[in-house]
C-alpha cells in the first residue's frame, strides 16, 4: 500500500514537472499584424465609348461590383481568410460602387480589414462579380458575363506582416478598361493591378 502511494506521489511530481518544462517553453502567441485592402478606381479612366458619343463619368454614376472569398496566402501557401471589418467572423459577399465620388475624386473602397499572423506573405485572392447593369453620365447599360468567366482574382502581392504591424494594400480598378463593346452589349472582363499609395 507505501509503495502504491509513493508511486501515486512521484508521478504527480512528475506530471508537474513536466508542465512546468512544457510552459516554459511554449511562451506566448505573437501579436497579429491588421491589413487593409482597398479598391481604388483609377482616376484616368473615366470615358466609355457608347455609339456615337463618348461619355464621361458623372457623381450620380454606379459600376458596383460584389466582392467575396478574400484571402492572403503566405510564401508556404498557408492562407488566412479576410474580412471587410474586425467583426467579421464569416464570409460574405459585399457590393461596392466604384464610381463613388467625393469633391470630384473616386473613394478608396475599403474591402478588407483584417488581423492576420505575423508571416512573408505572397498573393491575394478575392472572388469578384460584375453588376447586371452600370450607369454612366446617366445613361443604363446592361453587362454581360463572358462564357468561361472565372471570378476568382490572384494577384502577386509579397510583404512581410510583423507584430503589431498596420500594412495597406491598394489595388486599382480600371473600370472602363474592363468592359468591352461585343455587338449589343458589353462584356466584363476584370482590370485590376498593385498601386503604391
Amino acid at each position: 500500500m507505501k509503495l502504491k502511494r509513493l508511486f501515486t506521489f512521484l508521478s504527480g511530481i512528475f506530471c508537474a514537472l513536466l508542465l512546468m518544462c512544457c510552459n516554459d517553453h511554449l511562451g506566448s502567441s505573437p501579436d497579429p499584424a491588421v491589413l487593409r485592402i482597398y479598391l481604388v478606381t483609377n482616376p484616368a479612366d473615366t470615358t466609355i465609348q457608347i455609339g456615337f458619343d463618348s461619355l464621361t463619368v458623372t457623381t450620380k454614376d454606379d459600376f458596383s461590383l460584389t466582392i467575396s472569398q478574400m484571402k492572403v496566402y503566405s510564401q508556404e501557401g498557408i492562407y488566412a481568410k479576410l474580412f471587410s471589418s474586425f467583426s467579421g467572423y464569416k464570409d460574405e459577399e459585399t457590393e461596392y460602387n466604384l464610381l463613388e465620388r467625393q469633391s470630384g475624386s473616386f473613394i478608396p473602397q475599403k474591402i478588407v480589414e483584417s488581423h492576420i499572423p505575423p508571416n512573408h506573405y505572397q498573393k491575394i485572392e478575392f472572388v469578384v462579380y460584375p453588376p447586371a447593369e452600370v450607369t454612366i453620365h446617366g445613361l443604363t447599360f446592361p453587362i454581360d458575363i463572358p462564357e468561361g468567366y472565372k471570378p476568382l482574382i490572384t494577384m502577386e502581392c509579397p510583404f512581410i506582416a510583423d507584430e503589431n504591424e498596420e500594412h495597406n494594400i491598394y489595388i486599382q480598378f480600371n473600370a472602363f478598361k474592363s468592359i468591352k463593346r461585343w455587338r449589343d452589349t458589353y462584356i466584363f472582363t476584370p482590370s485590376f493591378e498593385l498601386i503604391n499609395k
